[in-house]
């Protein structure tokens, strides 16, 4: 008898912004559906966008009084300002009033005034927020000041969705929330069970890859600047902002691309490491475990860290 061709299931859903897919190896409906659910309450919880989600009302009561929010909710902020307190010069989750003022992807196409900038800056002082673990209350003392998870959530989101599958008994499985990629198990269409991720080409059309990479299972996250911006002349304004300036950020970094095994952690390494650069970046990258990333510069020149071994022209591989 031939062999059963293996199939995949493929889930896609319009949410948060972006278009998740979910693809199984086996039909599991209900597993789908609580994913779908599952980010449905993840949005209500932390979308921004929503006066009624429980970071809008942290973000409402500032310099008013504590809110008292989801065990979630107070996990992520609380390891969102971890980050922001190691990571303080590139990574700040209290950079919701340059996002705002900024207003990049969202239909801003103007420098706002030097002023302004100043101001929110000045919301961004991460000793002026106060938790409380028994109560799991969030409060920043200081009006104006905003909580913006942005640059993490989906991190803290793909894992919670590949610990959600596992318990479903689900083997292996790709989680896709918007190019953030968190793979589960072997992948069963390759002999060798490995999975193969193509690192998108920076400018290209989204899917279009300028390398692939053959790996286990890990997550990919990747930060560039190729997708939300606005032009003056042939100056370019995008959405990764410098905490430390108020302006986005100058280098020569078009993009990077981490692998590793927390797609959280991921969201946050991508973040600081395009602002380091490959030089920096790479030093941080080589000193964490099982940790890669792929520094893509604005001559599309590219630079990997040392476990990504090359197989043939563009494709690489992680043992």
């Amino acid at each position: 008898m031939a062999a059963a061709v293996q199939k995949k299931y493929v889930s896609q859903f319009a949410m948060m912004g972006t278009v998740i897919s979910l693809t199984l190896f086996e039909p599991n409906q209900p597993a789908v559906e609580e994913v779908y659910d599952y980010l449905q309450q993840m949005d209500q919880i932390f979308s921004v966008n929503r006066p009624d989600s429980e970071l809008s009302a942290i973000n409402q009561q500032a310099g008013q009084q504590s809110v008292q929010v989801s065990p979630a909710c107070f996990q992520l902020i609380q390891d969102a300002l971890a980050y922001s307190q190691q990571y303080a010069d590139s990574f700040n989750v209290l950079i919701g009033p340059l996002v705002k003022l900024w207003r990049i992807g969202f239909g801003g196409h103007e420098v706002p005034a030097a002023e302004a900038i100043q101001q929110s800056l000045q919301q961004m002082d991460l000793a002026q927020v106060t938790l409380n673990a028994e109560q799991h209350s969030v409060y920043l003392r200081q009006p104006g000041m905003q909580l913006d998870l942005g640059a993490i959530a989906k991190g803290y989101f793909a894992d919670r969705i590949v610990d959600q599958l596992r318990q479903a008994g689900i083997a292996n499985a790709i989680v896709n929330l918007g190019g953030n990629v968190k793979l589960l198990g072997e992948n069963p269409l390759a002999t060798d069970a490995r999975w193969q991720v193509g690192i998108q080409a920076p400018a290209a059309p989204r899917g279009y890859p300028v390398l692939q990479v053959t790996m286990p299972a890990r997550t990919v996250v990747t930060s560039g600047i190729f997708e939300r911006y606005f032009k003056i002349g042939e100056q370019r304004y995008h959405h990764i902002l410098d905490p430390q300036t108020g302006y986005p950020v100058e280098n020569q970094v078009d993009q990077v691309s981490i692998i590793t095994e927390q797609s959280e952690l991921a969201e946050v390494l991508a973040t600081v490491t395009y602002f380091q650069g490959p030089e920096q970046g790479v030093r941080l990258i080589e000193s964490l475990p099982n940790t890669e990333a792929i520094f893509i510069d604005k001559q599309q020149q590219i630079t990997v860290t040392s476990g990504l071994k090359p197989r043939r022209e563009g494709v690489f591989e992680i043992e």
